[in-house]
């Protein structure tokens, strides 16, 4: 029987480039999204204690989503264009 070739294949790590720094980018994203998660949170705790409308509820949640998606791709696109 023949051997197989027992050489793993090693690959390139790809570095990332972007038009802005893509980890700045990256912790200014994680950082918005997780604020505003929280500021829903909030938002929910007291709409349920029934301290604020729940009109503002599903404005911030869609707020978050709107933001949310927004920071995703904007990452997107920095790391493929650069």
């Amino acid at each position: 029987m023949e051997k197989e070739n027992a050489q793993p294949s090693i690959k390139a790590k790809r570095e990332i480039k972007g038009i802005v720094e893509p980890k700045l980018v990256r912790i200014i994203s994680f950082t918005v999204i997780t604020l505003s998660l929280v500021a829903c949170t909030v938002l929910c705790i007291l709409a349920i204690w029934q301290f604020t409308e729940s009109d503002a509820v599903w404005r911030a949640i869609a707020t978050f989503i709107v933001v949310s998606v927004a920071t995703g791709i904007f990452t997107f696109v920095n790391e493929k264009l650069g």
